[in-house]
């Protein structure tokens, strides 16, 4: 670690590549822990904000604008939720009406975003809206792609019973656009309910 007299230094490293990144990048504090304490790294993102070179989205998170002719474009809850997700080292499926919206089943589109995590349950809030993360049992994690997992949450939140014809052709599109390669394999672990279901929608 870089020593207090080498605070300008510092400010200097983190500063470039704040300027060097693309616009909607998300930075932590723990990304720079290497150079300084988490508060001397605080401040200087204190000093980014005030400069307009960064915007602070919830504590310890901060983002770089992106700027168009309407103004500045914030990047969308689910960008931030996976870059928690790579900072943490830990695999995110989202759940509830975000999973549900995502595969077209519901038009509710969802005030708050729910995930299952391998990680730590936190619940992040960013401006009026929340990201929320429990922690899930490793069983949601053994498959290899990422479509049977979504279908699954996204089913058990509306209800098979309250599936409409037009929920399972949107059910048929999502899979027919999709191009995950371990699809087969990870219906498979699916519960059989909804194995059969999507079986049935597939084949019909």
């Amino acid at each position: 670690m870089l020593k207090v007299g080498q605070k300008g230094y510092i400010k200097e490293l983190v500063m470039k590549k704040i300027e060097d990144s693309q616009p909607n990048t998300v930075f932590f504090i723990t990304d720079f822990l290497e150079l300084g304490s988490p508060e001397t790294i605080r401040k200087i993102f204190v000093q980014a904000v005030l400069q307009d070179k960064l915007s602070r989205a919830s504590k310890g998170i901060y983002i770089k604008p992106k700027s168009s002719k309407y103004g500045i474009v914030p990047p969308s809850l689910e960008e931030i939720a996976e870059a928690v997700a790579k900072r943490d080292n830990c695999q995110i499926i989202p759940t509830g009406y975000t999973a549900a919206n995502i595969i077209g089943i519901s038009t509710q589109v969802p005030m708050n975003l729910s995930y299952i995590t391998s990680g730590t349950a936190r619940t992040l809030k960013i401006g009026n809206r929340k990201i929320i993360f429990k922690h899930g049992m490793p069983k949601n994690f053994a498959t290899k792609g990422t479509i049977v997992p979504l279908l699954v949450h996204g089913i058990k939140e509306v209800g098979i019973s309250n599936l409409t014809e037009n929920n399972l052709l949107a059910i048929k599109n999502f899979i027919g656009k999709t191009q995950d390669s371990h699809f087969k394999n990870d219906l498979l672990n699916a519960p059989n309910n909804i194995r059969t279901l999507i079986n049935r929608i597939i084949f019909h």
